[in-house]
């Protein structure tokens, strides 16, 4: 058996990591993509700016962490400077939470009733959920289907609220509450529930991308409210309210509603090596398991998901690879046919000028094998140590897998 060479990676002037949402099982996966990375050499730069005690980054250090739902919560606490066996400790009930290597504290156990804090306005919103409903089972009698925006037993704008999970991170995890404090880099991306825009929240006012002109970066948001805003996935979590810099309310949703991985942010920031990590994978069929209408409509319903992400993530990473297959085909025709240095150069700036995109960027998805079922069928919000923890294995895996086809010099 003949082993394909492995891509050599030259050294590159800033490494990103970018996260998924998913819930608890994509914050897992996360996790042990997290592990793969540091046995390959990569460490996290991260940390308080105050802290004269940390080690500046080096070559093969991730300076920057671009976080989407469950993304954001994990890229906010390595941010934050917890090791990952703290975090590991956090997610898997692990003894070892008080060795002094963990930095800047302990990380408090996940509980359901900190992440999931129910809202109280729900009864008041399902007051007539009864009367509507049988109106409703009428109107489906007599052969009428009401419009949906119409149906007030439908107008409840979610089970949960995440306003716990911004206490808990506010109150026990984080060492401070501003982007600014950190070193590292830090973007936590969520969508405008009433305009439909992006919002990248950090401390950097970047320029919108060119794909995404009305993408919009706020730098005046807390961390913890970043997280929430950012969680908010509709249905399970109400929209998050947030006072913008006029002083008016507006709500926020999941942070990939609009855009599945946002690569963009971590090549808006200068990266020019990035890590992608995600678990939407689709089911491909096996035996054992079947046909998913086995499973009801839950599993149907996550498939279908996942299989419109799976194409938004595709289409994303052949775009970066056709622009830079072009332009090193520029390069070699510019070589072979003998054009200047000079004039090389210049084709090539204009190149990246009008793709805006760099030939040097390289970007790595880690992601579930198509054959993972097991990843697919895992609980997106358990909380249950022994599940976390297969699903850190998988993610560890993965990673190891991904990394395994690159040289990094």
């Amino acid at each position: 058996m003949v082993l394909s060479p492995k891509r050599r990676i030259p050294p590159k002037k800033k490494i990103s990591l970018v996260l998924s949402g998913g819930g608890t099982k994509a914050a897992a996966f996360h996790i042990g993509v997290a592990y793969a990375l540091r046995e390959n050499g990569f460490d996290f730069y991260t940390g308080l700016k105050s802290d004269q005690n940390l080690a500046e980054p080096g070559p093969k250090s991730i300076q920057t962490y671009v976080g989407s739902s469950g993304g954001s919560f994990i890229a906010t606490i390595l941010a934050a400077g917890y090791s990952l066996e703290n975090i590991s400790a956090s997610f898997l009930n692990h003894e070892g939470k008080n060795d002094p290597k963990f930095h800047p504290r302990p990380l408090a156990r996940l509980q359901y009733k900190k992440m999931f804090k129910i809202r109280t306005e729900i009864a008041r919103e399902q007051a007539s959920q009864f009367q509507t409903l049988k109106n409703v089972m009428g109107s489906l009698v007599e052969g009428r289907f009401p419009p949906l925006l119409q149906l007030r037993w439908l107008r409840m704008t979610g089970l949960f609220s995440t306003l716990g999970l911004e206490q808990f991170l506010r109150e026990e995890v984080l060492p401070a509450n501003r982007f600014e404090d950190y070193r590292p880099e830090l973007f936590v991306v969520s969508t405008h529930l009433n305009d439909s825009r992006k919002v990248v929240f950090g401390k950097k006012a970047l320029p919108p991308p060119p794909h995404d002109p009305r993408c919009q970066y706020q730098t005046h948001v807390r961390v913890s409210d970043a997280v929430a805003a950012s969680a908010a996935l509709p249905v399970v979590f109400a929209p998050y309210p947030l006072v913008d810099e006029q002083g008016e309310t507006q709500y926020y949703i999941d942070g990939e509603i609009r855009e599945t991985l946002s690569t963009h942010i971590a090549v808006d920031a200068g990266s020019d090596l990035i890590f992608t990590s995600y678990t939407h994978q689709p089911y491909r069929y096996v035996k054992e398991i079947g046909s998913l209408t086995k499973l009801g409509l839950p599993a149907i319903v996550i498939q279908s998901i996942y299989i419109l992400i799976e194409q938004k993530i595709n289409s994303t990473y052949e775009s970066y690879r056709s622009k830079k297959n072009a332009m090193y085909e520029v390069l070699a025709y510019c070589k072979n046919a003998g054009i200047s240095e000079g004039h090389t150069t210049t084709i090539m700036e204009i190149l990246e000028r009008e793709l805006h995109q760099s030939k040097e960027i390289d970007i790595i998805p880690i992601h579930p094998n198509p054959g993972d079922t097991k990843t697919f069928m895992a609980e997106h919000f358990t909380l249950n140590p022994r599940k976390l923890g297969e699903i850190v294995k998988d993610g560890y895996k993965a990673g190891m897998t991904a990394l395994s086809k690159y040289e990094f010099t």
